[in-house]
């Protein structure tokens, strides 16, 4: 008998090696997506138990409080539940301390006790708010911690030192357990994530800028864009901050990661203000503007890529960053050949003035975008051995909230802790001061959310349901076990489907409130206590809470909450205003980081599309953030010139109405900016053509009179208030040229 033909055993080894991919594929898929869910809920749960099995050992009072710890602090990277213990337990610690000194001070005078508690909660929520990080996280801890420690201490105030002692040493078992095996069985590092996080913001950053050069970008999407890079930045810093607490070079490498933010932010400020003024310009169609600018823009989006696209991490940067480097020797030339073509051509003032400034404003970003593409590149070598005090300047990014949103939050814990707590003393009902501290905690940590009402409607229901499964699990089952093995046993199966909810983005408030819910229920303790009654209280109690910090947030100032478009706009104007005004060191980085943040806010605070009113908002942060940098830009010019300068005294008259215009936004202040930049334009182009001007001084009027068009195109745009509902802006356009 012949054997298989060659061809045969060739096509099935090909068959069989196809076979092995796709299998490998699979459960390569599976490890990247629902494999790296199931460890992390097996890590959970083993770190809960094993922090519960040493509070038995140790024979804590509250053995549930170390297992409920590690539910609340565990995260998907050991670098954010690193971060999250660290704060928890600072906070434990004060909140312990602070408990110590209310109790002290009125030990049997609970009007003044609960007035005192309602200050210090409300202090520590505004904190919290203001913050929204994870040090924000702190300052809940801090605050609903003595409320956990003082209410219970009430009717016997001689114990309040034992049950602060039992808090911390409870949460630093649970604390210490989380970080253990996150850190020591597969770890998912933060630093790994922030690599990531560096290459794809370096990549939409460029690709946007290589698309709309390309013109093949809408509006909407530069929009939409906008906020994303907003949550990116804000993302990548709350990334770099977490990453702090692993072991690695990221700690060392903070300052270029700084760097790295702040000159991307910038490079998207100005290449935005210089695609409007194009986008503008090409509307008219009447301009050669565009036309002529367009070999630059094909140039310098090409030397973006590398290859078809951008680079894929820092060490491909390099390339772009020698494209640039030479082009930036070139730029000069080009720049004066473009103007020598221009000038050859028969054209209007106004087009002369809108190539001037696309000029300054297109060789502005490409400086920034070379400082950006080299803050990248630099990140792929090894660390920077520039002295710290030769190093360039660069502050961190750092989310604020608007202050009246973060005392709304204040005021709306303090009083629910005021009207709950009065009312829980007066009724007697033993089972009201969980109700009491659940409403607490949730008012404090939704106060930092964008979504309080999806934070504590998901937390309602995985408590709700924990109720019925909670009460199984300990008359049906606990009863009848015995040894800390059969009650791992009996708890596992429904600790596993809350860990596992608690993965999935969406529902993951359900996830985590179900196994909070479950453990505070089931209390397992060295002695366990099988009490209906008290198990019903109590479960009514939890749930009653929830539904309680829901009515605060409904009834107490429901507006004043995280992503509030109003206040969000408020607070826009406000960091416009300060630029005029201010004289803080560093007002550029600051004025650029809370914009970009109070952006950051509009986006989370968006449900769904946005409306009208949003868009409204975000077309003037954009706007603003164009208008800030030039004024900026003028206060360098004046802080150059002398205090009798004409020019200098004229550009002073025009920040001070800009000042008046953004505090009013009247019809009145509007055309009093307006014509402000006429005149410094005016008195400014005076400057500039005098016979005596050198080279540098030439060069700081020009900047100075694109600063001032900059700002009136901005002033006349559709989304700022209008000088005058009936004049057009070509009328206005037509005088400010002449």
């Amino acid at each position: 008998m012949s054997g298989p033909r060659p061809s045969s055993l060739h096509q099935q080894a090909s068959w069989q090696r196809h076979a092995w991919r796709g299998i490998r594929r699979m459960v390569q898929d599976w490890t990247d997506t629902e494999g790296q869910r199931w460890i992390f809920v097996v890590k959970t749960v083993l770190a809960a138990f094993l922090a519960l099995w040493i509070a038995f050992r140790l024979g804590f009072d509250s053995p549930r409080s170390a297992m409920m710890t590690v539910f609340i602090v565990a995260l998907p990277s050991s670098g954010m539940a690193l971060e999250k213990s660290i704060y928890r337990l600072l906070g434990t610690l004060v909140g312990c301390v602070v408990s110590l000194a209310i109790v002290g001070m009125f030990p049997q005078q609970p009007l003044l006790l609960f007035l005192t508690l309602a200050l210090w909660i409300g202090l520590c929520t505004s904190g919290s708010a203001m913050l929204r990080n994870a040090r924000s996280y702190g300052f809940v801890l801090a605050g609903y911690t003595a409320c956990m420690i003082t209410l219970p201490a009430i009717e016997a105030p001689l114990h309040v030192f034992d049950l602060a002692v039992s808090r911390a040493t409870e949460i630093t078992v649970g604390i210490l357990c989380a970080a253990f095996v996150s850190d020591a069985i597969f770890p998912r590092h933060q630093s790994d994530q922030l690599v990531q996080a560096v290459r794809g913001l370096y990549r939409n950053v460029t690709q946007l800028c290589h698309d709309a050069m390309q013109d093949t970008i809408s509006d909407t999407q530069m929009e939409r864009l906008h906020l994303q890079f907003a949550a990116e930045v804000a993302a990548l810093e709350s990334g770099r901050a977490a990453s702090w607490f692993e072991a690695g070079d990221v700690r060392n490498r903070s300052h270029q990661l700084h760097a790295f933010n702040a000159s991307a932010m910038v490079a998207l400020t100005t290449f935005h203000t210089l695609h409007r003024l194009m986008q503008r310009l090409r509307a008219q169609q009447n301009t050669r503007v565009p036309e002529m600018m367009q070999p630059l823009y094909d140039e310098l989006s090409q030397a973006l890529l590398v290859g078809e696209q951008p680079a894929r991490n820092a060490a491909e940067a390099g390339t772009s960053r020698v494209r640039l480097a030479a082009l930036s020797q070139a730029l000069p030339q080009r720049l004066a050949q473009l103007r020598t073509d221009f000038s050859d051509m028969p054209s209007l003032h106004e087009d002369a003035l809108a190539m001037e400034t696309a000029l300054e404003l297109f060789q502005r970003f490409h400086a920034e975008l070379l400082q950006m593409v080299t803050d990248y590149h630099a990140l792929s070598g090894k660390l920077s051995l520039i002295p710290k005090g030769q190093q360039r300047k660069i502050l961190s990014y750092r989310p604020s909230t608007p202050p009246m949103i973060a005392l709304a939050a204040g005021l709306r814990s303090a009083s629910a802790l005021l009207i709950l707590a009065l009312a829980w003393y007066a009724l007697n009902w033993p089972s009201a001061v969980g109700a009491v501290i659940i409403a607490v905690i949730f008012c404090g940590l939704a106060s930092s959310s964008p979504d309080p009402d999806g934070l504590i409607r998901q937390t309602t229901v995985g408590f709700t349901l924990a109720v019925p499964f909670a009460f199984f699990c300990a008359f049906f089952m606990l009863n009848h076990v015995e040894g800390y093995l059969m009650l791992i046993l009996a708890m596992l199966p429904f600790l596993l489907i809350g860990a596992y909810l608690s993965t999935w983005k969406k529902i993951a408030g359900i996830g985590i409130g179900f196994n909070l819910m479950f453990a505070q229920m089931i209390a397992p303790e060295n002695m366990m206590r099988f009490d209906v009654v008290t198990f019903l209280n109590d479960s009514m109690a939890q749930v009653l809470g929830l539904i309680l910090a829901a009515l605060m947030f409904a009834l107490i100032l429901p507006e004043h909450r995280q992503g509030s478009r109003r206040h969000i706009a408020s607070a826009l104007w406000e960091e416009a205003l300060h630029l005029c005004v201010g004289n803080k060191p560093d007002l550029r980085h600051h004025f650029e980081s809370r914009v970009r943040d109070l952006l950051n806010q509009l986006n989370m605070g968006i449900r769904g599309t946005a409306d009208a009113a949003t868009r409204l908002t975000l077309s003037q942060a954009v706007t603003l953030l164009e208008i800030g940098h030039a004024i900026l830009d003028l206060r360098d010019v004046r802080a150059q010139l002398t205090q009798d300068d004409a020019a200098g005294k004229a550009l002073d008259t025009c920040i001070d109405r800009l000042a008046s215009y953004f505090r009013s936004q009247g019809k009145d202040s509007t055309e009093q900016a307006l014509s402000g930049t006429q005149d410094a334009g005016r008195i400014v182009r005076q400057s500039l053509q005098q016979d005596d001007a050198d080279a540098k001084g030439k060069r700081l009027w020009q900047r100075a009179l694109t600063d001032l068009h900059m700002i009136h195109a901005s002033l006349l745009d559709s989304t700022l208030p209008a000088a005058d509902a009936n004049t057009e802006p070509s009328d206005q356009e037509q005088a400010h040229a002449t």
